[in-house]
């Protein structure tokens, strides 16, 4: 399976990277965002399983921090087992949320 590369935004004038959102620049207001893409493979930064969740989201609950090229960070649902800090895992994006999965 070919992995999808993920799209994130890169702010014009002071040249941060964030992931795509409505509106301007959150650091510098500026509204000149320019798109490009990563690869989905990441590091994982941070994992937790929530046991007690907020209504409306399964138990146990497994999040990743994780850090995309070019600094992105992402939080992410884990799908599967939780990651250990340190491991490469994929980021998958779908309409609303970001998931990881272990690397095909």
């Amino acid at each position: 399976m070919t992995e999808v590369p993920l799209l994130v935004t890169r702010c014009g004038s002071c040249t941060l990277r964030y992931l795509p959102r409505a509106g301007p620049c959150p650091r510098c207001g500026a509204s000149n965002p320019l798109p490009f893409s990563v690869p989905p493979l990441g590091s994982v930064l941070a994992a937790t399983e929530l046991t007690s969740p907020a209504a409306g989201w399964p138990a146990p609950h497994r999040l990743a921090l994780v850090e995309l090229a070019e600094s992105v960070r992402v939080l992410a649902i884990v799908e599967g087992e939780l990651p250990s800090i340190g491991s490469t895992v994929e980021v998958v994006h779908d309409v609303e949320t970001y998931h990881t999965r272990p690397p095909h």
